[in-house]
């Protein structure tokens, strides 16, 4: 036994086995773990939205991009590797990219300890355009009705009426119009000051998405009044003047009433009728009457409420009217009429009126006609029927006037197709009616203007 272990070999082999042991007692009671394997994964992330920055959208506008979405795909830890998209980014920096099409390259921000594996695409084309603005008229429309009895009037838009659209060098030229609508269904009362939004059109009707309106609303007052219609002011005149005593004129202050109702009410109202009563006269040449007015049946009022009227009289002049036309009145087709008495088929009279009337009476402002109905051949002595103007009247007592006429039958042509047109018939011969050559002329004092009706 000593002998062994006097042995140097197994004196080596012995400290070895105990150095083994002492090594594995160490390790086992100090409890370190052993450190794993790390693991690296791979993920592809779909429809990552690209970023633009540094673009100027305040003269350009991006018109084409060839993609807005890129894949993604990575690598790292799986503890690296989040599932929170928003965590990788992908930017396309326009910064120094001006008008014109392009090719610009993309840049990746992605979590810390992630890597990237491949990006696509990592290049994008685009095409940016410049910007152009124009000044344009505001285009205010209404949609629905007012309430009933009210008139609308025009929109209008406050400040200059003018705003200014901008849009990309190629769409400017499609701008057509920029229009507010106000909706004024049913209102009672005036809109002041409302905010209305602004749309641009193209030359299509459509809206343009891309215009950018400066400002982008304005206010508009929206007027609206009570339905009317302006109509002539008629006068009339009742009573007779005192013996002695003929009208020179009647005037008013105004040549028209404005009356206020619904549009059915208006539609049947063309004149609006005064009465001046001439037996209330007592001025010697004179007389104002101040007439109120009362709204007609189914109106609501009538502006103004009253009327001054202003009749004028003086002593009658007297004045001898030569050479007037007589007009014959035959209905029946085969008669043919001819004046024998007068001969020259023309008539004086001898007029009463205001000394300015009669200086203007002309002969074609009076009427004589002669009625021939119900008569056959032959010759007739027959009333004619004298219409005078307006404060005109015959000198003479005796008004009943005659005339002599022939009546003849047609003679039918001998080969009608072969018949020569006739042409013009003397003064005093009549086939159906003979007019005189100017009809008389209406003097009815008061009349105005046509008709306006509002709305």
């Amino acid at each position: 036994m000593d002998k062994w272990l006097s042995h140097n070999n197994v004196a080596k082999v012995i400290a070895l086995i105990v150095s083994i042991i002492l090594w594995a007692m160490v390790h086992l009671d100090s409890g370190t773990p052993v450190a794993p394997t790390p693991i690296v994964n791979t993920k592809v992330i779909d429809n990552v939205k690209i970023q633009v920055v540094g673009f100027d959208s305040d003269n350009y506008v991006l018109s084409g991009l060839e993609t807005d979405k890129v894949r993604l795909e990575v690598r790292g830890k799986r503890t690296d590797i989040t599932t929170n998209f928003s965590d990788y980014r992908v930017k396309l920096d326009l910064s120094d990219v001006g008008p014109g099409t392009s090719s610009q390259p993309l840049v990746h921000e992605l979590p810390p300890g992630v890597q990237l594996v491949s990006m696509s695409p990592s290049i994008v084309k685009v095409t940016i355009e410049a910007k152009e603005t124009k000044d344009i008229p505001v285009n205010i429309i209404t949609k629905g009705q007012p309430a009933q009895g009210l008139q609308l009037g025009t929109p209008v838009v406050a400040g200059s009426g003018i705003v200014q659209v901008t849009l990309p060098e190629s769409e400017l030229a499609e701008l057509e119009r920029v229009q507010g609508i106000v909706d004024i269904s049913g209102i009672t009362d005036p809109i002041k000051g409302k905010s209305v939004k602004l749309t641009a059109y193209d030359k299509h009707g459509q809206a343009m998405e891309n215009a950018v309106i400066t400002p982008s609303s304005v206010d508009v007052d929206i007027p609206v009044t009570k339905l009317y219609k302006s109509v002539p002011l008629d006068i009339t005149e009742v009573g007779q003047l005192p013996n002695g005593l003929v009208v020179a004129s009647i005037e008013s202050d105004v040549q028209g009433v404005a009356i206020y109702g619904s549009k059915e009410v208006l539609e049947s109202i063309s004149s609006y009728s005064v009465a001046v009563d001439l037996s209330q006269f007592k001025g010697t040449n004179q007389t104002r009457y101040t007439v109120d007015l009362t709204p007609p049946e189914g109106s609501e009022k009538i502006e103004p409420s009253s009327v001054t009227v202003i009749v004028k009289v003086e002593p009658p002049g007297e004045k001898q009217i030569s050479s007037i036309p007589i007009s014959l009145k035959l209905d029946n087709q085969h008669l043919t009429a001819t004046i024998l008495d007068p001969p020259d088929k023309r008539m004086s009279l001898r007029v009463l009126g205001a000394k300015d009337i009669l200086d203007k009476l002309k002969p074609e402002e009076i009427m004589i006609t002669a009625d021939l109905a119900n008569l056959g051949p032959g010759t007739h002595t027959v009333p004619v029927v004298v219409t005078l103007p307006l404060h005109v009247r015959l000198a003479e007592g005796d008004t009943s006037r005659q005339i002599v006429i022939e009546l003849t039958e047609k003679e039918e042509p001998a080969n009608p197709a072969n018949t020569e047109p006739e042409g013009p018939s003397d003064p005093g011969t009549s086939e159906q009616e003979t007019a005189p050559t100017v009809p008389p002329e209406e003097n009815t004092a008061g009349n105005g203007n046509g008709a306006n009706t509002e709305g």
